[in-house]
């Protein structure tokens, strides 16, 4: 069990070290010059004196090794630089932004898992056929849809047709109403997203699990249908899918800053955007470290849980 621990404690390590170094090379490969935004087209062709004064002073003039090194040595003192954008510390605006992302993130996680969990036991068990087809089938297509298309037909039609909900942006004030129907559609987005994947792979798993002759001999004890259900059923499907439920967080996490560009909504998804078209480079790189190691962390939990939720791996 220590060398398991100790290998995936490397594999870590090095993904980790692989996402900040890749990090650092997409912004910079992009098109473009973060002088052109900050000073504009005309003071860019009339003064190029003040253009290299700029680039120096954030350290652009330097060769591209050299600013990985002194990339690399900030990112391990917690340094994130200076937003060319903002013209604010870059930790200071993803501390203020995050848990706006946050908010969108964790509750349509935890509704998604549980709803994925009922209707895939209801898919993966005895249910008429016709339903289960039309259940799979529905889930299907939802899980093959990205999260920010989704997000653009819940746009046009509850917004745009319907005019039911507001077409995106911030909730303001202190008023609970206006709060629930700017959140409702990105939320339901959310959740739609992940329920679709957390129910296939609750039904596969209770597909298999059904096949097992525990449960056959449960079933000739003639127990109650929920007893049946909760305790011979879920409960022993339930370690692997918890185990995909704490990766789902990190997959959440990341669709969520696509959702938050469709509805205007002001978290890291948003600023993200903002940073893409100003080229700002410090800015972009923490929101890209900080998205992948998300996921990163949410595969270790899930490892972990997966280890304490399965003997058979403690004795391994």
């Amino acid at each position: 069990m220590k060398e398991g621990l100790t290998l995936r404690f490397v594999r870590y390590t090095l993904t980790i070290f692989l996402i900040i170094s890749i990090n650092f090379l997409i912004p910079r490969m992009m098109p473009g010059d973060p002088t052109i935004y900050l000073l504009g087209e005309d003071v860019y062709a009339i003064a190029p004196e003040l253009v290299e004064e700029l680039r120096r002073s954030y350290g652009l003039d330097k060769p591209l090794l050299e600013q990985y090194v002194i990339y690399l040595q900030r990112m391990f003192c917690g340094d994130f630089g200076y937003s060319f954008s903002f013209g604010r510390p870059v930790l200071e605006i993803i501390a203020e932004r995050l848990p706006t992302t946050l908010l969108l993130t964790l509750p349509p996680t935890i509704v998604g898992s549980l709803i994925g969990l009922y209707l895939g036991t209801l898919c993966g068990w005895k249910a008429e056929r016709t339903i289960k087809k039309i259940l799979s089938t529905g889930m299907l297509v939802v899980y093959s849809v990205p999260p920010f298309w989704l997000g653009m037909l819940f746009l046009l039609f509850f917004s745009l047709k319907l005019n039911l909900f507001p077409s995106g942006g911030a909730p303001s004030g202190e008023n609970i109403q206006n709060f629930v129907s700017h959140v409702f559609l990105p939320f339901i987005t959310l959740t739609v997203f992940v329920a679709s994947h957390n129910s296939l792979l609750m039904r596969g798993i209770v597909t298999g699990t059904s096949r097992g002759e525990f449960v056959l001999t449960a079933l000739s004890k003639g127990l109650p249908y929920t007893m049946f259900l909760h305790r011979h059923l879920i409960k022993p499907s339930l370690p692997p899918f918890i185990v995909y439920a704490a990766m789902e967080f990190g997959f959440a996490f990341s669709g969520a800053l696509l959702v938050e560009i469709v509805f205007s909504w002001p978290g890291l998804g948003l600023t993200m955007w903002e940073a893409v078209i100003a080229r700002d480079y410090p800015l972009l790189q923490a929101i890209f470290v900080f998205s992948a190691l998300t996921v990163v962390l949410a595969n270790g939990v899930a490892d972990l849980l997966c280890v304490i939720t399965d003997p058979r791996l403690r004795r391994a």
